[in-house]
């Protein structure tokens, strides 16, 4: 209800003020046909090589900076009906993020998950727990940059593959309004609205709403609402304060897939021939088909509220700060599992070899062998303060960033695993219980098998804080000659505890700090690399650049521990550290081109190493009682290389298209007396294409009877990934390409577009629950109407 309210007053603070004037942003006049060149105080965009990053925080060009990075504008989402990050991605080379359980996004960059993802500059630090969590709409966005490579240095713990930084729309002097109705498939409703102007004093506003509504092609029905407001202006000439508020409120119904497909053979039992190969789905299945129970749900709230304040010194000095504060709200209830019915008696007439002997199978039949219900609430406090400037030594020209991080993260996880599946499950005995325990149905009938209800039993409060101090040098030498300098320090700590809840809700009573266990650790992270500009246009760099994250690994009595030598040891039986950080490091060479902003390249060659991984070795006994070996011995390496290219040949007409080759690989593990059973060397890392290409184009007619009729198209490629460690499931690789038209009504200020995804209707999956395919949507439309003022 709070976050119902929330958008509602910011509409209701856009209503109140009047609109009229142009477009602007900041103190720079909006281009009608690019609105994205628009520069705001430190809000500088990564669009052309002569322009500058805010991801990468030092007030330089990008082309004097050794790193790798892309952008996806504003324009480019709008134009093509794009809200959610994992259709954005598509269009950033070496990028994958997948979807699991219908709404958590798994973000993987250049072969390494963990990816770290932010808003404004400022860390989602979801992404330092788990490797997927639901992420906000696009509505408000104003760009997406992708930071390639390890960049601990610059945001600390995770981030290896690269970072991907969201950055909404700042406030404008000049008024205006932005609305936008679009329908399409499956029942797809979008409604956004967006206020602009003058506000108090030497204060602008920006409000924007969005609403979404859709059944789902698979009767995935979701909704999404969110609201955001900003505030800010220039106090005096020497300072600038900025507000940020923005809250979601969304519900999705879970997905778990088609049935699973099986890792093994299954045979007929008369003829005992194999009547379903291993990874292959049967036969017949409607792929709308959903198995879900009607009970499944997941919601997730969410309300941020920032303040940045920036003091200019002088020309050689620059104060930054800048504190956020997050709470978010994740409930999930979902069928998960689907499993056939199974029998030591041949009382099916299928079968497949357990071992040595026959487990008879009816593939024809399912039920639901393990739901989940969980509930995570955070609360995360992050402060940023940085000076920033320009000093000389001699005649080389110092432009520094001096910061202090400080990040704290309290996280309670509820959880309702306990339950029974042979029908005694009741409210006194079981977490989860309803009919739907002890159903079972034909897999070419797909309905709810009932229904469920839940409690939660357990909690997990967890508190991490993390200190980083650091220094960043982008070194001036002369016209041809550029280098980077920059160093980090993190000191990092967590603890956790575990108690009962209350009436089965989401409470629970002040657990003592002795009942915590914690542990604390620090990692030295740097970054250096060198830049040539051989002429105006082109800069040529090298870099070579660390990164770290922390090991959440308490001492267990059932655990036997393996070090990065492949040694046995014994930790701390109370607390402390484990493990010490998993870390690696990036050498990168590239190159920036740019020629009249007509044509603008990137392109990279990388080699990444991670090491200190944990893995699980094996089982074993050890006095009549069974242990699990864990060893930091896990090693990868990813090599490759992306190159993307923008073309704007004529006013109004863009090409862009990108390519990227990720070869993500284990490399071979310290020896050890358990690793027969765990040996990977040579395996490719799952989830992670080898090829991934885009090509976007865009074409607005400038001139003549048909003034503001234009075109674009997108077309995506991305190869087979593995599913799995062993490497012998996967999702076979996919085209897909989708159409866009549009017209613009001269001087009435409407916009009218019709998109077709998916045009040739490409099968394909790209994503699954456990060995529960997940197939993706077929040939869809949407169409819309657009009002800007």
């Amino acid at each position: 209800m709070r976050y119902n309210a929330f958008i509602a007053a910011m509409l209701s603070c856009a209503a109140a003020v009047p609109v009229q004037g142009n477009n602007r942003t900041g103190n720079k006049v909006v281009d009608e046909q690019n609105p994205d060149t628009a520069l705001v105080i430190d809000e500088v965009e990564v669009i052309s090589n002569s322009r500058k990053t805010s991801a990468l925080k030092i007030d330089v060009p990008a082309k004097y900076i050794p790193v790798s990075s892309n952008t996806i504008t504003a324009q480019t989402l709008q134009h093509r009906n794009i809200t959610d990050i994992q259709s954005a991605s598509r269009f950033m080379p070496g990028v994958r993020i997948r979807q699991t359980y219908g709404a958590f996004q798994q973000i993987s960059v250049r072969g390494f998950d963990h990816s770290v993802i932010m808003v404004d500059g400022v860390r989602d630090e979801r992404s330092s727990i788990d490797n997927s969590y639901p992420f906000m709409d696009l509505s408000a966005v104003q760009r997406i940059e992708l930071i390639k490579g390890p960049q601990s240095v610059l945001y600390g713990t995770s981030a290896v593959g690269g970072i991907i930084n969201v950055v909404r729309r700042t406030p404008s002097a000049e008024s205006h309004v932005y609305s936008k109705l679009a329908y399409g498939s499956w029942n797809n409703l979008n409604a956004q609205i967006g206020f602009g102007g003058k506000f108090i004093g030497p204060f602008n506003y920006l409000a924007t709403a969005n609403y979404q509504h859709t059944d789902g092609w698979r009767d995935n029905e979701r909704t999404r609402r969110s609201a955001y407001l900003t505030i800010g202006g220039n106090m005096s000439e020497k300072d600038v304060l900025e507000f940020r508020f923005g809250g979601q409120g969304d519900r999705y119904a879970t997905e778990i897939g088609l049935p699973p497909v099986l890792s093994y053979d299954v045979y007929d039992a008369t003829t005992n021939r194999v009547v379903l190969p291993a990874f292959t789905q049967q036969a017949g299945l409607d792929r709308s088909n959903r198995y879900n129970s009607h009970s499944d749900f997941m919601k997730n709230n969410n309300f941020n509220a920032s303040v940045d304040y920036k003091h200019i010194f002088n020309e050689s000095a620059k104060l930054t700060e800048r504190l956020s504060y997050t709470y978010d709200d994740i409930d999930y209830f979902g069928t998960e599992s689907l499993d056939y019915l199974t029998s030591n008696n041949p009382i099916y007439n299928q079968y497949y070899m357990s071992g040595d002997n026959k487990k008879y199978i009816c593939t024809d039949s399912i039920y639901y062998s393990y739901p989940l219900r969980f509930s995570h609430v955070a609360k995360t406090i992050n402060n940023q303060l940085e000076l920033s400037g320009v000093f000389t030594t001699g005649s080389v020209k110092h432009n520094y960033l001096a910061g202090y991080s400080l990040i704290y993260l309290r996280r309670c996880s509820y959880t309702g695993y306990n339950f029974k599946t042979d029908g005694t499950a009741t409210p006194e005995t079981s977490d989860i219980w309803g009919t739907a325990l002890t159903a079972h149905g034909s897999i070419y009938d797909a309905q709810s098998l009932g229904w469920m209800k839940t409690q939660f039993s357990k909690v997990t409060p967890q508190t991490r804080i993390q200190n980083g101090f650091y220094f960043h040098d982008v070194l001036d030498i002369n016209k041809q000659w550029k280098a980077m300098v920059s160093a980090r320090f993190d000191l990092y700590s967590y603890k956790r505890a575990s108690a009962l809840t209350k009436n089965g809700k989401r409470e629970f009573d002040d657990v003592p700090s002795s009942d915590y266990t914690s542990m604390s650790t620090s990692a030295f992270t740097y970054k250096a690399g060198v830049v040539y500009l051989p002429m105006e246009n082109l800069s040529l760099y090298a870099s070579y650049g660390t990164y770290f994250k922390p090991i959440y690994t308490f001492y267990s009595a059932t655990t036997i521990y393996i070090d990065r030598n492949g040694k046995e040891f014994f930790p701390e039986q109370n607390n402390g550290e484990v493990f010490k950080p998993e870390n690696g490091g990036q050498i990168e060479l590239g190159l920036k081109y740019e020629i009249n902003n007509h044509l603008t390249l990137n392109a990279s060659v990388f080699s990444i190493n991670k090491q200190n991984m944990t893995v699980n070795l094996a089982k074993v006994m050890v006095d009549d009682k069974q242990k699990t070996v864990t060893g930091q011995v896990g090693r990868m390496r990813s090599t490759g290389f992306d190159i993307d290219v923008t073309w704007e040949p004529m006013t109004n007409m863009s090409f862009t298209t990108g390519y990227g080759f990720t070869d993500a690989k284990y490399k071979s593990i310290a020896n050890n007396e358990y690793m027969k059973e765990y040996n990977l060397e040579g395996n490719q890392f799952a989830y992670t294409p080898k090829n991934t290409f885009y090509f976007l184009g865009d074409y607005t007619v400038a001139k003549g009877p048909v003034r503001g009729l234009g075109f674009n198209v997108s077309v995506s490629f991305q190869d087979k990934v593995y599913r799995n460690t062993a490497n012998d499931s996967q999702f076979d690789a996919y085209w897909t390409t989708d159409l866009g038209i549009s017209y613009e009504i001269p001087r009435n200020h409407i916009r009218l577009g019709f998109n077709v995804n998916n045009l040739f209707n490409t099968e394909y999956f790209n994503q699954s629950l456990g060995n529960q395919l997940v197939p993706s949507e077929p040939t869809n439309y949407m169409a819309s109407i657009s009002y800007i003022f």
